[in-house]
């Protein structure tokens, strides 16, 4: 599959967007089972800290002590995320695939902490989410570790927007904020390198899938 066809900016207006048959279905859809996903994940993350782990030894942090860099990792996140948002609700194709390429890395993600339950690096300072203490009623999460889902997300909006200078900046951001959550201890190397891989992973699903249901070039031919 060719995923530069993919990549192109989708000029579709919404109004358009609508009128292609089934898309406002699909949409409700795809929407409706992210927010299922969510939902159990956040279910499963209280599960999750209440296992037993394994604890890995990381060469890299044997170099540094740990510094708390919350406010650069989520100024990173949440700008990221603003700025993507923003940008996809102009081309709602892309939009729409990035509901069903979120809703993949969630499963995936679920998936990978089950099967490798681990206990938080040693010497970690705690990552204070604004968002998952609203979610989660203020308890903290230590445990939601393989994969880095911080990584995934900016990741995925990298992947998201269309191309230009911005996905560059993304990009930078990405390595950016892996080395925050590294240098915090919030997660071990092995969590941001993997981020990347199972974001790619659910984005080339999505379009495969896409492409044999006959979807994807409706979003090509825009």
């Amino acid at each position: 599959m060719n995923f530069r066809h993919y990549r192109a900016s989708v000029r579709l207006h919404w109004s358009d967007f609508w009128s292609i048959p089934g898309r406002r279905l699909e949409f409700i859809f795809s929407f409706a089972l992210l927010t299922l996903v969510m939902v159990g994940m956040l279910r499963f993350l209280r599960y999750n800290e209440a296992r037993t782990g394994h604890k890995l030894h990381d060469p890299l942090m044997a170099i540094f002590e740990p510094i708390d860099l919350s406010g650069l990792t989520f100024l990173l996140l949440y700008l990221g995320l603003i700025y993507t948002i923003i940008m996809l609700l102009q081309q709602p194709g892309r939009l729409l695939v990035g509901l069903q390429i979120y809703t993949v890395y969630a499963a995936l993600r679920i998936l990978a902490m089950y099967i490798v339950p681990l206990e938080p690096p040693e010497g970690m300072i705690p990552l204070a989410d604004p968002l998952l203490q609203w979610a989660q009623t203020g308890s903290q999460l230590n445990k939601d570790l393989f994969f880095s889902g911080h990584t995934a997300t900016l990741f995925i909006c990298y992947l998201m927007l269309s191309p230009g200078r911005w996905r560059s900046v993304f990009l930078a951001g990405v390595l950016v904020m892996a080395a925050c959550l590294v240098i915090q201890r919030v997660h071990y190397s092995i969590d941001v390198v993997a981020a990347p891989f199972f974001c790619f992973g659910a984005y080339a699903f999505v379009l495969r899938i896409r492409k044999l249901a006959n979807s994807a070039p409706h979003l090509e031919r825009h």
